[in-house]
């Protein structure tokens, strides 16, 4: 009876699943097309400079910094009748909605008034609207999937083809449709579009479907979190601290945003650059292995093995040239080793939070995902868009307005194929090690949760013991 309880506990509801999984799309695909196409659109449409793109992405991303803790402190303690996480969800229709105002920005504007628009839009799509979803990520899938590591084990995977799926018909039809319609202000504004109106629909599926278990929160020992709690957290868990350290070298190497140089000046054909996607399909039946894997490796050593695999792929990218079958074989690789970062995340998190309970602290889920997660997120995205910015400046870099076609100098199309490859191959020798570091937390995880069973149960039997007059 028991054991029957526990695999109907363990079901993973289709029509809930995938309601979950919509805004899930809706995130990549913006988080994809800005980080991709962004700055080519303001290099190569708005003429402007690499380096001046580059600072907007990363002085946008330090004041995020900010947002990262008001976000943390704010969610951790909203309750309301929708949950604690669930109304952040809403964040979406801004995301995309900021998304849609930096690609329509014309080129007739000032450079001043161009760079002001561009900054503000941008701000505000990550620091603002992406800060307080993303924050809300963790805690709300906690309380949506019953605290369930199995479930949400399996959410993670198997929502990792979800999206990725989505993902894809993105990367394939973006540079498509960008070589075909992009080359007037009217038509890169029919171009996101294209993308934002659906991409905005389906990113409110999961406000609509998905409730929160209210029982979740019951069985912290402490209900309100303060800012000493947060400091506490920041100074005590060190392994939060790794996990950062994880989340700024991969965002960094996904924000460098080089395919789109790569396939414009290297391979001569930016439509082509969509034909990488089609290779994810490849990868997909990995996610369904990764819980079976799970039981025997921690998501930490997952994300570390993979991180070790993908070296391989950007070798071969610095060698592949205009080669598309090397290039698709570089992806491939490489594209193996973004799965388990992107899709288990969530575990190592929950890991944290439980860590948390431990130290005697709240769980502090959105404290985590923002300050952690978060700010290392947004740190490297800025880090990345600055250094692809900093790096094409530097090599001689000639920008253009109305995307008129320029040739570049050697010097451009070498640090091009270097950011493309060997570039981001170095930050994930770092990620490696850095997670083989925090996979130590996975060790101690059973030690730690009967610990805070026990704490729980103790408390839980001295506030129902009656009192002696």
């Amino acid at each position: 009876m028991a054991k029957n309880k526990q695999s109907k506990a363990d079901r993973l509801p289709i029509g809930k699943f995938l309601a979950w999984k919509s805004s899930d799309i809706t995130s990549a695909g913006v988080f994809l097309i800005v980080t991709t196409y962004m700055t080519l659109f303001c290099t190569d449409h708005l003429g402007m400079k690499p380096l001046v793109v580059g600072n907007i992405i990363l002085i946008s991303n330090i004041i995020d910094f900010i947002t990262d803790l008001i976000a943390a402190y704010v969610i951790d303690n909203t309750k309301t009748k929708w949950g604690k996480a669930r109304p952040y969800e809403l964040g979406a229709i801004g995301m995309t909605l900021c998304t849609t105002l930096i690609f329509i920005t014309p080129s007739g504007w000032s450079e001043t008034l161009k760079i002001v628009w561009v900054f503000t839009m941008y701000t505000f799509l990550f620091g603002v609207f992406n800060t307080f979803r993303t924050s809300a990520n963790v805690p709300y899938l906690i309380r949506a999937f019953d605290n369930n590591r199995t479930l949400i084990g399996k959410v993670s995977s198997y929502g990792g083809i979800v999206t990725t799926l989505g993902s894809m018909v993105i990367s394939l039809t973006f540079p498509k449709l960008m070589a075909e319609l992009a080359t007037s202000d009217a038509g890169w504004t029919t171009l996101i579009l294209i993308y934002m109106v659906p991409l905005t629909i389906l990113g409110m599926f999961r406000f609509i479907f998905v409730k929160e278990n209210p029982e979740i929160d019951a069985k912290q020992l402490k209900d309100k979190v303060d800012f000493k709690d947060i400091w506490a957290m920041i100074r005590k868990n060190g392994y939060a601290w790794l996990y950062l350290l994880i989340m700024f070298f991969f965002q960094t190497i996904q924000s460098i945003g080089a395919l789109s140089y790569y396939f414009k000046y290297i391979v001569g054909d930016i439509g082509s650059a969509g034909l990488l996607s089609i290779m994810g399909f490849v990868l997909l039946p990995t996610m369904f292995v990764f819980p079976q894997i799970m039981k025997k490796l921690s998501a930490s050593q997952i994300i570390a093995l993979g991180a070790v695999f993908s070296c391989l792929g950007y070798v071969v990218n610095y060698f592949a040239g205009a080669s598309m079958t090397l290039l698709i074989i570089g992806s491939i690789i490489t594209a193996f080793a973004m799965l388990p970062i992107s899709y288990l995340g969530n575990m190592v998190q929950m890991d944290l939070c439980t860590y948390n309970q431990y130290l005697g602290l709240p769980r502090m889920d959105a404290s985590i995902g923002a300050i952690f997660n978060g700010f290392g997120s947004q740190i490297g995205q800025g880090f990345g868009g600055w250094l692809l910015g900093f790096a094409l400046s530097s090599a001689g870099y000639v920008a253009s307005e109305g995307d008129t076609i320029v040739t570049q100098p050697e010097s451009a199309i070498t640090m091009i194929r270097l950011l493309y490859s060997l570039i981001p191959m170095l930050l994930m020798i770092l990620l490696a090690v850095v997670a083989f570091l925090l996979s130590k937390l996975s060790k101690k995880m059973p030690e730690i949760e009967a610990k805070i069973a026990a704490d729980y149960k103790e408390s839980h039997h001295e506030m129902n013991s009656p009192s002696v007059s």
